[in-house]
């Protein structure tokens, strides 16, 4: 049980990135070309991760641990006792591997196939983007202010990023730090929607969000995810293993599915 629940909370951000969207008649091409307001960084540490996943009325949880090497590595490690490390997620910017370690065998994948699967634009980029409060265009790493699409919708401000039948929108305040986002595809009833709160201050000032809720539909059931930092550690040497023993047995997508349907 403990194993089936660590990977569905593992491949839920991977594999239902597509979220409702708020449309405006309102929308023009913003002008804005400024910098964006993101944290700024080299490696990005968080040692104590609590994930609580939600459906009908129950609710798990379980902790681990994120860090992220700047636009190469994301690694995030399960870890329901101390010290013991039950399951791993491992991604970069061309792959994503899950090590399941109680029963010793992994899965691994390039975005390009991920992609053939989800009919989401899957990449590092959205991942890094995600974790760290940032705005992002799934296909475009370099993304900036004006390739977005803006309106005023009351007090908020909204941007919004169309391509490939694959639609963005974010809530920004006035500094433009991302506060909500919603992404979805056309060619899929699935929708993925997250917002930031707990905003603290980091040892450098920086005021960021310690929690990120994520609720994700298919049209007729819907899950909820919160991600709670405790602490957030900027710039710290940090080491990156994806390696794999030799003895593990590598499984399919549908398997590793398989072990929470």
């Amino acid at each position: 049980m403990l194993t089936r629940r660590l990977f569905y909370i593992l491949t839920l951000l991977t594999f239902v990135l597509s979220f409702s969207a708020c449309k405006s008649s309102k929308e023009k091409k913003t002008t804005n070309t400024s910098q964006l307001s993101t944290i700024d960084y080299k490696t990005f540490n968080v040692p104590k991760v609590s994930i609580t996943l939600g459906s009908k009325g129950n609710s798990m949880s379980i902790n681990g641990s994120l860090r992220i090497r700047k636009d190469s590595a994301i690694m995030i490690s399960i870890q329901p006792f101390l010290g013991m490390e039950v399951g791993r997620a491992f991604i970069t910017q061309d792959s994503l591997m899950i090590i399941d370690r109680m029963h010793k065998r992994y899965f691994k994948t390039s975005f390009e196939e991920a992609g053939k699967k989800s009919d989401i634009g899957l990449n590092y980029n959205v991942f890094q983007a995600m974790f760290t409060e940032a705005l992002f265009a799934y296909d475009n790493p370099k993304v900036k202010l004006s390739d977005f699409k803006e309106a005023k919708v009351g007090d908020l401000t909204m941007l919004q990023y169309s391509k490939s039948g694959i639609v963005q929108e974010f809530v920004v305040n006035d500094d433009y730090r991302v506060q909500q986002v919603s992404v979805m595809s056309d060619k899929t009833s699935y929708t993925l929607h997250w917002s930031y709160t707990k905003f603290n201050a980091l040892e450098n000032g920086f005021i960021f969000p310690h929690q990120i809720k994520f609720q994700a539909s298919d049209g007729k059931r819907s899950k909820n995810l919160d991600i709670d930092y405790k602490k957030v550690e900027i710039d710290k040497d940090l080491t990156f293993d994806s390696s794999v023993p030799a003895s593990y047995e590598k499984v399919s997508m549908d398997e590793l599915m398989s072990m929470f349907q």
